[in-house]
């Protein structure tokens, strides 16, 4: 099911150093205000609650949705953007999803 996006709460996160508001539900595209870019995260596939990759849409795995105030430009030239290489194990530490999102842009610029 997905809501508008209007009728759900928040949390302010930041991304790549840009502010986001990050929900666990879904969000009708349609209802997203011009100028704010819709994004949904996906979660591992260990069910662990990690996020792994942000994207234009998530069939799987989904984890919640990111609007965002600027572009992520990974996500807008590619439809996708991974957080976490499969090969990595780090499943007792926890991380934030800003977390993520700078260290994958550390290891790729």
């Amino acid at each position: 099911m997905r809501y508008k996006a209007d009728e759900l709460s928040y949390e302010r996160v930041q991304v790549f150093g840009k502010t986001g508001f990050f929900t666990n539900e879904r969000i009708q595209r349609d209802s997203v205000p011009e100028g704010i870019y819709q994004y949904e995260v996906r979660h591992d596939d260990c069910c662990q609650g990690i996020p792994c990759e942000v994207a234009k849409g998530v069939l799987v795995n989904f984890w919640g949705t990111l609007l965002m105030t600027e572009e992520l430009l990974e996500v807008e030239k590619y439809g996708h953007y991974y957080i976490m290489d499969d090969e990595r194990k780090d499943g007792e530490r926890s991380y934030s999803l800003d977390e993520f999102l700078r260290e994958k842009e550390q290891k790729y610029t």
